[in-house]
């Protein structure tokens, strides 16, 4: 609700100062603006689930070099 209400007053104070142009770049600035804003809040940190285990294989005590 919060987003419809912030484009459509971003949307009428852009088409009083420069017309339906402005209306447009306006609406379209806020709601991708709003959009990113949300997307980088709400996104959680999936970083903790994806975390993968690398489990490291035991070496048998010989060498690549030998």
């Amino acid at each position: 609700m919060f987003a419809m209400t912030a484009v459509k007053k971003a949307a009428t104070y852009g088409y009083k100062k420069y017309g339906i142009p402005g209306a447009i770049a306006t609406g379209l600035g806020t709601l991708l603006g709003i959009r990113f804003i949300k997307r980088k809040l709400f996104s959680g940190s999936s970083s903790d689930d994806d975390e993968i285990d690398v489990s490291e294989e035991s070496d048998d005590g010989s060498s690549a070099a030998n």
